[in-house]
């Protein structure tokens, strides 16, 4: 990908500011680990974008889900390895029907997915302004009325690569747009922050 089609992508994200609602109440925190622990226990959720399950054993630890959806697409060689490993980790989860692993698009499987369902839902896919927002509008509604809508990367983007996200512009639009507002946001030390929503 050129400078010129980073550019172009970065375009697609619309610039939207906030209002005092959309961050009123809005908790900072140190990282997504200390996200993890104000989040609900027990519930129903989902993981979009798994990777390796590195976090997915961060989640079964600290909120102890009565169920969680795993959603990626494991399509290359590198990630078909973490999804094995993952179902042998998991393997008594998987068999006991408390963890469902779903092999797709984030945006092909979330609406599958009853209304309502989630307490939460945790985003970490390919953090273009376009999937992030499609994701959200799905997400608004499959979480319950009083759940979170969370994920990583709220950020300008990956300064190695260097590769544009657009996360921060579409949470920023669909709080303002939707009635949602910021409930928590991390301070991570490498700048990939996580964001937590929930509705006005």
């Amino acid at each position: 990908m050129t400078p010129d089609d980073r550019r172009a992508i970065k375009r697609q994200s619309p610039h939207v500011y906030l209002n005092p609602e959309n961050l009123e109440g809005a908790r900072l925190l140190p990282d997504r680990l200390a996200l993890l622990d104000v989040l609900p226990k027990n519930g129903v959720v989902a993981e979009i974008g798994v990777a390796f399950g590195d976090f997915t054993r961060e989640i079964i630890k600290r909120n102890e889900p009565s169920k969680i959806h795993l959603v990626d697409v494991w399509s290359s060689e590198r990630y078909k390895a973490g999804l094995a490993a993952i179902e042998s980790e998991h393997s008594e989860l998987i068999d006991s029907g408390s963890m469902v692993v779903n092999t797709g698009l984030s945006t092909e499987i979330l609406p599958i997915f009853e209304d309502g369902l989630f307490d939460w839902i945790y985003i970490d896919t390919d953090h273009s302004y376009l999937t992030t927002w499609a994701e959200l509008l799905i997400a608004n509604e499959k979480v319950k009325a009083d759940g979170f809508i969370a994920g990583h990367d709220f950020c300008v983007g990956n300064v190695i690569t260097p590769w544009p996200y657009g996360v921060v512009e579409a949470c920023t639009k669909f709080c303002v747009e939707y009635g949602w507002k910021f409930a928590y946001l991390t301070v991570e030390p490498n700048g990939h922050d996580s964001f937590a929503l929930r509705r006005l």
